[in-house]
């Protein structure tokens, strides 16, 4: 495995926060709610990562202290996103981003009455004052084969691009990231080699300062990687 040249930090699938009730069971890559941990400040613009799982029929309330960019990437089920004027199902193969102010709650459902359902739900801090959409994208994951898909890009108007791949073991590719961006990968299945680094399932990890693209190759089968490219 070759040195790590560009800075940055690895987040271990084992040492994130975890929060649980009967209604709901939380991993936290960086601090959210009740889980604080010194090394898991939030990176510039992202403030959380977690990943959910809501029993049957339940729903959850979480406070927005500041503006945020909120997306929403369903593993197993539909979510419903609860908002004062309608209800948004996000099904598994879409991405949505909910933009919501200070002050106010995002509210999501559980639709199944008896089925557990998962999601990501990923939060990036929003300038208040620059309107934006609600922007949703669909994908398949024979889409994705070998490559970092484009699923959120800059045209929409967010403070951030989020892209997706699905590899085969083996299997390379690279990425350019402006030197004044936040490179955040999350694996969802298998593992990764990143820059250097050895990434397992549920692992994050957040780069900077990158002077050449990243290289990153897949060390199994079917290996999935969320990439958040932050702006400053």
């Amino acid at each position: 495995m070759p040195a790590p040249t560009t800075p940055g930090k690895i987040f271990v699938a084992d040492q994130r926060g975890l929060t649980q009730t009967t209604s709901f069971q939380r991993y936290a890559t960086l601090n959210f709610g009740s889980f604080h941990h010194e090394h898991r400040q939030a990176l510039g613009r992202l403030l959380a990562v977690n990943e959910e799982s809501l029993a049957g029929g339940a729903t959850l309330t979480l406070p927005v202290p500041e503006a945020v960019h909120v997306v929403l990437l369903p593993i197993t089920g539909t979510v419903e996103v609860l908002l004062a004027s309608e209800i948004l199902a996000v099904e598994v193969e879409q991405v949505r981003v909910v933009t919501l102010p200070a002050g106010s709650a995002l509210r999501l459902r559980n639709p199944y009455p008896d089925d557990l359902i998962s999601l990501l739900h990923l939060w990036v801090r929003a300038d208040a004052l620059v309107p934006t959409g609600e922007p949703a994208a669909s994908f398949t994951f024979a889409g994705l084969a070998n490559q970092l898909m484009p699923l959120l890009p800059t045209a929409a108007g967010l403070p951030f691009t989020l892209s997706l791949g699905c590899f085969a073991g083996r299997r390379e590719a690279t990425y350019a990231l402006a030197p004044d961006r936040l490179f955040f990968g999350f694996v969802l299945a298998g593992a990764f080699e990143v820059e250097g680094r050895l990434l397992h399932a549920h692992d994050g990890l957040a780069l900077w300062n990158a002077s050449a693209p990243i290289d990153l190759e897949a060390l199994s089968n079917d290996a999935l990687l969320l990439v958040l490219d932050v702006f400053a």
